[in-house]
């Protein structure tokens, strides 16, 4: 799923979960992994554009919401649920000059989340265009 979406995941990474989602007006992928945190705000600095910051989420949506392409599938929490510890923005390719931002394909929402001291989770949700080959499941985390 990272390399449909152009996105690079860490060696670091561990929890690596995936999902695709396809429907007939368009599919969404899913991707979520772990990093320690100072690794993680490395990360951020070489993704997110310099222009750009992320926002906490203020107003997070009740407990029970179910979004198109939901991380419940994948055993966690929804992101816009999440209010303590969690960062948020959105962005798209085009004009993308950051040094991992470059190499994204499609436009994505990205969640941070920093569940336990020292430990952030990532979750990345995106729509892709119909009609891309769905990625090869490998097993799990994949």
């Amino acid at each position: 799923m990272s390399e449909t979406m152009g996105l690079r995941i860490p060696a670091a990474a561990s929890d690596r979960r995936a999902g695709y989602k396809t429907s007939s007006r368009y599919d969404i992928g899913v991707l979520s992994f772990t990093l320690p945190s100072r690794e993680a705000d490395t990360y951020l600095s070489r993704l997110v554009p310099e222009d750009q910051e992320m926002i906490a989420n203020l107003h997070p949506e009740p407990k029970g919401y179910e979004p198109m392409a939901p991380f419940a599938h994948l055993g966690l929490p929804e992101p816009e649920t999440l209010a303590k510890g969690v960062r948020q923005i959105g962005f798209c390719p085009e004009g993308l000059t950051s040094p991992e931002g470059r190499r994204l394909r499609y436009c994505v929402d990205l969640f941070a989340h920093e569940f336990a001291p020292g430990s952030t989770r990532f979750y990345v949700r995106s729509t892709i265009e119909p009609g891309v080959t769905p990625p090869a499941a490998d097993g799990p985390g994949k």
